[in-house]
């Protein structure tokens, strides 16, 4: 695609230096009738514009300009614009005696047009570098997102893992039929974790179906069944989003939850419209574990910020507040 488009500009520029050459000419009768008997000349001053644009555009341009060499690169464009041009009047003296008579005058047009075609050679040439430019940094910043988001979606999984593992070898002391359930159901999310959510968007409802199961995951924590409230209103399955999104912020309510005086000590609500789907989720938690300020600046939760900054920038909106013994996230996502 990018060398079509420098086709192009290229094929523009002769094509209007050619029309612009044939407008000249033809508003001098002098001219006309000497290019009208001579067929080969306009080959000529063809050679002479490439010459002159090329040159630049593949050696001048990158040798002086590209390294700053601003001075150097003004005395190169006067002296090659005056060698060029003598050279080419001189062949013309020459080859056509009738040309003799306005040598003269073509020679400072000539030193004027080659320095014009030069610098539209350089200007050419700078535009089409730093439009290089542009794309490899464009691409190495996405990579280095990639890169990023690759690290932070690491960073989630160990401690998802290390926490469910311990439920697991909890309830094998109570059930063991219960508990190779639960490590099939483990399994199933590690799957979805490492090969399912590998790509830019999943389906809501594959994340709706994670947060689920990992829910039932950890009630095997807790034996009162009214100890998490988890209430799911999926009104468009259409909807898709960024994979492990929401898991930092369900994360992080299991972690630092404490037995409140009223149930349920976790809730969970998942909310999907027409392009937006909400998240709010509450866990109680202890005033004298000092568990406040860890639960409000833990890794996880400013890991999970610089995801959504990266993948829904200006398209997110996070709450995060502290009330009565009340941890709250209230995060709303546009996906489209």
């Amino acid at each position: 695609m990018q060398k079509l488009l420098y086709f192009i500009v290229h094929f523009f520029f002769w094509t209007t230096f050619i029309a612009l050459s044939w407008v000249s000419v033809s508003a001098n009768p002098e001219e006309l009738g000497f290019l009208s008997t001579h067929f080969e000349a306009p080959l000529l001053l063809l050679l002479w514009g490439i010459i002159n644009f090329y040159s630049f555009y593949f050696y001048f341009q990158p040798l002086l300009l590209d390294s700053r060499k601003y001075f150097p690169y003004l005395i190169v464009s006067i002296l090659f614009s005056t060698l060029i041009s003598l050279s080419f009047i001189g062949i013309f003296w020459l080859m056509y005696p009738s040309f003799r008579e306005m040598a003269e005058q073509k020679l400072l047009e000539s030193m004027v047009g080659s320095f014009v075609i030069s610098q539209c050679g350089s200007l050419l040439r700078g535009f089409i570098s730093w439009n290089q430019n542009l794309q490899n940094r464009t691409a190495l910043e996405n990579q280095s997102l990639r890169n990023e988001l690759a690290m932070l979606k690491a960073q989630l999984s160990p401690h998802f893992l290390f926490n469910t593992l311990n439920n697991i070898d909890t309830l094998i002391y109570r059930s063991q039929d219960e508990a190779s359930s639960m490590l099939i159901r483990l399994a199933d999310l590690l799957r979805y974790m490492l090969y399912e959510s590998d790509g830019k968007e999943v389906p809501v409802e594959k994340e709706i179906e994670y947060i689920r199961q990992l829910t039932d995951l950890q009630r095997i924590r807790f034996e009162q069944p009214d100890y998490i409230e988890l209430n799911i209103d999926n009104q468009n399955s259409d909807v898709t989003m960024a994979p492990l999104l929401f898991l930092p912020y369900v994360e992080n309510a299991f972690k630092f939850v404490s037995r409140p005086s009223a149930m349920p000590a976790i809730a969970i609500s998942l909310v999907v419209k027409e392009g937006t789907v909400r998240l709010i989720c509450r866990n109680y938690f202890s005033a004298k574990s000092g568990d406040s300020e860890e639960v409000r600046k833990g890794i996880g939760l400013a890991n999970a910020r610089r995801r959504l900054e990266l993948l829904y920038p200006d398209s997110f909106d996070l709450q995060v507040s502290t009330r009565d013994n009340i941890f709250e996230v209230d995060l709303s996502v546009k996906t489209s």
